[in-house]
C-alpha cells in the first residue's frame, strides 16, 4: 500500500505521528514525579531562538514544557533580503527598551545550565529566506546534496560559497524519472550575523531551520539544517565512558538474572539429591526386609506345598504295621515321591503281596527282585514295590487309625527309612 502513496504525504504522515508520539509521551511523563521525570529524560532540554519581524524570541523546552525566557528587537541585519522589515521593528522598540529586554534574556539565560544553553534551534521566519520547489533529476537520497553541490549557483541568486541552504523531498516519480524538492536558502551573511548575536547571548547553535506552525520542538532533520557542515557540533559518539558503564552494568544485571535462576535451581537440585539419597538409604532397608520375607514366604509355601503334595511318612509306617504280619520283618523302606518300595525277610512273601493289595493305600504291588532265602534264618529274602494311593482320604482314614498306639501290633525295623 505504501506505494500507492506519494513519498511527500508519507513523509507528512511519519512527521505528523512523530508529533502525536512526542506529544503524548510527554504528557504521560508529566505525571511522573519530578526526580523521575529528571532521571529518566536525562535532563533533555534545549532552546528554541526563532527570529520573525525582526524579533528575536528565546523559548525554554524541557519535558514537552514551553517557558518564554525573553525576547528583543535586533538592529538590521546586514546582507537580509528584507531590509524593510529589519528596520521597522528596530525603530518602533527603540534603543533602550531593547537594551533593556536584552539584559532581561542575558539574566534568565545565566539560569540556564551549560546543556540547555549549548542545544539550541534557530528558527528563522520566511521573510529571512529564499524558497523555492525545484526539479531535479530522479537519484538516491544519498546524492541529492552532492547534485545540489553543484547545481546551487543556478538555482539561487547567491553565489556557492554566499549561501547556506537546506532541502525536502516533496515527490519522487518514478514513471517519469524526476525529483520534487524544496529548496530553502539563507544568505551566509545573514547567518553570520544571527550567530554573533547568539554569541553574544551565550547561546551554542546546533540547529537553523525554517520556523513553521508544523515545526516541532526538538525536531532535528539534517536536510532541513541551514547550518553549515563546518559549523554543526560534532555528533556525540554512542561508545562513550559513561555509554561503556552502562553497557557493563546492563550486562551484568543480565547475566545475574540468567544465573540467578540456574543458581536456586541448581540449590534446590542439590537439597532434593541429598533427600533422595536419605530417601534410598531407607529403601535399601525396605527392600532388604521385602526380599527377606518374600524368600521366608517362598520356603512357606516351598513347605506348604511339599506337604500338601507329599505322603505323610508316619501314616505310611503305621499302614505297612498293620498290614505286615509278625512272622516278617522289614530291612529298608524306601519312599521317592507316591512310590513305595520295602526290603525284608518272611517266612512266605506271597502272602506279604496279598495283604499289601488288599490295603486301598497301595497298588501295583509286585516282586522288584526274585525271592532268595537266607540260609541262616532259613526265611525268604524279598523286595516289593508298590504305588501309594492318591486319594488324600484315603491315607488320612487309615492314618488315623494307625495315629492310636497298638501295642499288640509291632514291627521290627532291621535299617533304615529312606525317601
Amino acid at each position: 500500500m505504501a506505494g500507492f502513496i506519494p513519498p511527500h504525504r508519507q513523509q507528512q504522515f511519519l512527521r505528523a505521528s512523530s508529533e502525536f508520539f512526542h506529544w503524548w509521551l510527554a504528557e504521560l511523563v508529566q505525571l511522573l514525579p519530578k526526580k523521575w521525570r529528571t532521571g529518566l529524560l536525562g535532563q533533555q532540554a534545549l532552546c528554541r531562538l526563532s527570529l520573525e519581524r525582526d524579533r528575536l524570541q528565546l523559548v525554554l523546552q524541557t519535558q514537552g514544557r514551553e517557558t518564554p525566557l525573553g525576547s528583543y528587537y535586533l538592529p538590521p541585519l546586514s546582507g537580509s533580503i528584507a531590509p524593510n522589515i529589519s528596520s521597522e521593528g528596530y525603530q518602533e522598540s527603540g534603543t533602550d527598551t531593547a537594551a533593556s529586554a536584552k539584559q532581561e534574556l542575558l539574566n534568565n539565560i545565566a539560569t540556564l545550565d551549560n546543556q540547555s544553553r549549548g542545544r539550541v534551534i534557530l528558527e528563522l521566519a520566511d521573510d529571512y529566506l529564499l524558497i523555492r520547489d525545484i526539479t531535479l533529476p530522479l537519484v538516491s537520497d544519498d546524492d541529492i546534496a552532492s547534485m545540489l553541490a553543484h547545481e546551487i549557483d543556478r538555482l539561487s541568486p547567491f553565489e556557492k560559497d554566499k549561501v547556506c541552504y537546506g532541502y525536502e523531498v516533496l515527490q519522487k516519480n518514478l514513471q517519469t524519472g524526476k525529483l520534487r524538492l524544496r529548496l530553502i536558502c539563507l544568505e551566509r551573511a545573514v547567518l553570520e550575523n544571527l550567530l554573533a548575536h547568539c554569541g553574544e547571548l551565550g547561546l551554542g547553535v546546533v540547529q537553523v531551520q525554517r520556523k513553521t506552525e508544523l515545526t516541532e520542538p526538538g525536531f532535528f532533520c539534517e536536510t532541513l539544517n541551514l547550518l553549515p557542515a563546518d559549523q554543526r557540533p560534532a555528533k556525540e559518539k554512542l561508545w562513550t565512558n559513561s555509554n561503556q558503564a552502562l553497557a557493563g552494568l546492563a550486562a551484568v544485571l543480565l547475566l545475574a538474572v540468567l544465573m540467578l535462576p540456574l543458581w536456586y535451581y541448581e540449590n534446590q537440585i542439590g537439597h532434593l539429591s541429598e533427600k533422595v539419597d536419605a530417601l534410598l538409604e531407607q529403601s535399601k532397608v525396605v527392600r532388604d526386609k521385602q526380599a527377606r520375607l518374600v524368600s521366608a514366604l517362598d520356603i512357606r509355601d516351598a513347605l506348604v506345598e511339599r506337604k500338601n503334595n507329599e505322603f505323610e511318612k508316619i501314616i505310611i509306617l503305621h499302614t505297612l504295621a498293620q498290614v505286615i504280619p509278625d512272622n516278617t520283618w522289614l530291612t529298608r523302606v524306601t519312599i521317592r515321591n507316591s512310590a513305595l518300595e520295602i526290603e525284608g525277610e518272611s517266612e512266605k512273601s506271597s502272602d506279604l503281596i496279598e495283604k499289601l493289595e488288599s490295603q486301598a493305600a497301595f497298588y501295583q504291588v509286585e516282586f522288584a527282585s526274585s525271592v532268595t532265602r537266607n540260609t541262616r534264618t532259613a526265611k525268604e529274602r524279598f523286595q516289593i514295590k508298590m504305588r501309594l494311593s492318591d486319594k488324600a482320604e484315603v491315607l488320612a482314614n487309615n492314618g488315623a487309625s494307625a495315629l492310636v498306639p497298638d501295642t499288640a501290633q509291632q514291627i521290627i525295623l532291621g535299617g533304615n527309612v529312606d525317601e
